[in-house]
């Protein structure tokens, strides 16, 4: 008898600085609708887009960067979200 067994590696999905910008928009993709209390919510969907549009003309690093700012948008510090 033959045992076969699947085997599957999970991730979050967020690495920083990596290069490609994709694990950064994943990570954003992950928390945004659990965020739409954040007083810069809408602020971090228009910064969002803006890094897409980087990343299809192959500006990979102003993705990062402006992901960076997306995120930080919707992130609590401390228990607290930025409001600027």
């Amino acid at each position: 008898m033959f045992v076969f067994s699947i085997h599957t590696v999970t991730t979050a999905g967020h690495s920083t600085d990596n290069g490609t910008c994709t694990d950064d928009i994943i990570h954003w993709q992950n928390m945004i609708e659990k965020r739409t209390d954040a007083p810069l919510y809408e602020q971090s969907k228009i910064v969002q887009q803006q890094a897409v549009a980087k990343r299809v003309t192959g500006k990979t690093a102003e993705c990062e960067t402006l992901m960076e700012e997306a995120l930080r948008m919707i992130r609590k510090t401390d228990g607290e979200y930025p409001t600027e």
